[in-house]
């Protein structure tokens, strides 16, 4: 990037600049990845009971027929179909994250739906779905504050969004910087209480990014910005606390944060991914009959136990909503060892109401490793932010391996009989820390478990084929793409 004190002016010269032969054909896989990843998302979050609410209460809004609804076909607006497929993408958190946020539910939905509707290539949804992602994880950086600090960043979605879409619209380079400006104006600041617990989560992304692609539009019709909405001693980056962390963007087209993509192997949080990876591979190794069970320890990084400890309370026993069932290890322990498997279906109203996996889950005990507690602490990726902007909030520093390891997991299940077995798992299935042929199969893997139920094989194989091959595609191939993901039954 060139120098330049105004970093708003930097960060959209960047993003106007940027063309599918700057980015490195790692991230390029990567991006495939990710929109294999969310589109299966799609698909489970459409049957979920969240899902349903939302679908509902979409159709009943203004018609339209720019772009489609995924996965039931149907036609709508741009916007109301951006605000459909985020907000399906995220409801069951089988979605993907990278450090700085959970970008896919804005980055891949609104590259998609717009290129759609302004019958783009595949080329251009790249581009623009990497550059959602680089900004709006770096303003995820910026935002920081916690464990589950995406919950403050409506602004990461929106400016994503915003750019993605000026991208694609083809703005200049002027108009880019206005239509992040006024994607930033009103950041939004998300609310940590319930963000845990309830259904308001499922929504963050799909407010903020048609917001983002309203800014665009607005740009694209005249509307201006002065000044550095992102540095500065007015901008974002000192709203959110930090002047000099406005450095995270210094590394735009140097450092690709798409590169520490991770993959929901299971409708879950991260922390609980892990475990459930325990469960199952132990249901592979050895005949556990779940009423045989004693107890089950789970010892994991004291991140992971405080957000089960925070879940905790949204936990009413039958009546509880999956939205709290999904940062639960204890529930998610049961209900795996119970049906010998973990999906969309352990999270229905009717399994919730099973008793005994309840009972189940009251001898499954949460605890911390008291010899590795300080270490993962001082590794987290909060630690090092902290230290990040002391130094100018260098990215090039931060050890990503060191921020994943707060990932690790242990299981122990002792039988009534006292049998135990006992297994660890450094990172759960689909993390960015496994070979990229090991993410390239969760993802697949991922999408046809989820697809099954809507679309025929060689429709699913299609789709697959045709995201493998995007940076090829026509913009017939990609209208084939959209009609590929949805419904034939």
């Amino acid at each position: 990037m060139t120098e330049n004190s105004n970093v708003s002016a930097r960060v959209a010269e960047w993003a106007h600049g940027l063309t599918i032969e700057d980015i490195p054909p790692r991230v390029i896989e990567e991006s495939k990845n990710q929109m294999l990843s969310v589109l299966a998302g799609m698909h489970a979050g459409h049957f979920s009971e969240v899902g349903r609410m939302i679908a509902r209460t979409v159709k009943d809004w203004s018609a339209g027929k720019e772009s489609t609804l995924i996965p039931s076909g149907e036609r709508s607006s741009c916007h109301y179909a951006i605000f459909s497929n985020a907000a399906l993408s995220a409801s069951l958190l089988y979605d993907d994250f990278l450090i700085g946020g959970h970008t896919g539910s804005s980055s891949v939905v609104v590259a998609l739906a717009l290129a759609e509707k302004l019958g783009l290539g595949g080329k251009e949804v790249v581009v623009a779905q990497v550059i959602a992602n680089e900004v709006a994880a770096r303003i995820g950086l910026v935002a920081h504050t916690d464990v589950v600090g995406e919950y403050r960043t409506p602004a990461a979605h929106r400016a994503g969004a915003a750019l993605a879409a000026a991208k694609l619209k083809k703005l200049d380079q002027q108009q880019t910087y206005n239509a992040l400006g006024l994607a930033v104006q009103d950041p939004g600041l998300g609310v940590r209480g319930g963000f845990v617990g309830s259904d308001g989560r499922t929504v963050s992304a799909a407010l903020a990014a048609p917001a983002g692609v309203q800014a665009a539009e607005l740009a694209d019709s005249g509307l201006r910005v002065e000044g550095d909405m992102l540095g500065g001693e007015h901008g974002f980056c000192a709203l959110a606390g930090s002047l000099q962390s406005a450095g995270v963007f210094d590394t735009l087209g140097e450092i690709w944060l798409t590169e520490t993509l991770c993959y929901a192997a299971y409708p879950c949080a991260s922390h609980v991914a892990g475990a459930v990876d325990c469960i199952l591979a132990l249901l592979r190794q050895h005949n556990i009959d779940a009423r045989k069970v004693a107890k089950v320890e789970v010892t994991v990084g004291p991140v992971a136990r405080d957000l089960d400890l925070e879940a905790r309370q949204y936990l009413h026993g039958t009546d509880t909503a999956a939205s709290a069932l999904l940062f639960s290890l204890t529930y998610a322990v049961a209900v795996t060892l119970a049906d010998k498997e973990y999906s969309p279906r352990q999270l229905t109203r009717d399994r919730v109401r099973d008793d005994a996996v309840w009972e189940l889950a009251s001898r499954v005990e949460v605890c911390v490793d008291p010899t590795t507690e300080a270490d993962l602490r001082e590794r987290s990726l909060l630690k090092q932010l902290e230290r990040g902007a002391m130094i100018g909030f260098d990215v090039g520093r931060i050890d990503l391996r060191g921020a994943r390891a707060g990932l690790a997991t242990k299981v122990r299940v002792q039988l009534k009989n006292d049998r135990s077995y006992e297994i660890t798992r450094d990172a759960p299935s689909g993390s960015g820390s496994g070979p990229f042929d090991d993410r390239v199969k969760t993802v697949e893997d991922k999408f046809r478990r989820e697809t099954r139920y809507t679309l025929r094989k060689e429709r699913m194989e299609k789709a697959i084929d045709l995201i493998h091959h995007i940076e090829r595609a026509t913009p017939a191939n990609i209208k084939e793409l959209v009609r590929s993901c949805c419904s034939e039954r």
